[in-house]
């Protein structure tokens, strides 16, 4: 009878080192025959200085849960800065040719040099000189 009551609190002591096993992401099973196999104490002391997993996981999920939320912050700067840049190109052919029909000293002769100086230092593409030619010509215009 005393063997069966050191059984059961070896049995039992094992299946406490099986749960803090459980606990930190290990198998429970394979903690719960090593401690009832070996010895409790060794079991404890094998789950204590293993790592622990189910830390691990969380703290990579956070980790992932960062990133992402990061991600999407830069999305949101990088939509917040394209539709700051639509803005600014869509305005800029409008405030040019609005100054134009404002400033009646400036003779469309000299905004063509300025245009075509721009152009050949680099500053306008090709595409971007006609565009703004055209508007200079037809804001010109009475």
């Amino acid at each position: 009878m005393e063997l069966f009551i050191v059984l059961f609190i070896w049995a039992l002591l094992a299946w406490g080192v099986t749960s803090l096993a459980i606990s930190r992401g290990r198998s429970g099973w394979g903690f719960f025959l090593l401690s009832f196999l070996l010895s409790p104490l060794v079991g404890l002391i094998v789950v204590l200085v293993t790592k622990d997993l189910a830390a691990e996981r969380q703290q990579y999920s956070e980790r992932q849960r960062e990133e992402y939320l990061r991600t999407k912050e830069r999305e949101r700067e990088h939509e917040k800065q394209l539709e700051s840049l639509r803005a600014i190109s869509s305005a800029q052919p409008k405030a040019f040719t609005g100054s134009l029909t404002s400033a009646t000293t400036i003779s469309v002769a000299d905004e063509l040099s300025k245009l075509v100086n721009l152009r050949d230092q680099g500053v306008l593409t090709a595409e971007e000189f006609d565009q703004q030619k055209r508007a200079l010509l037809s804001s010109s215009t009475p």
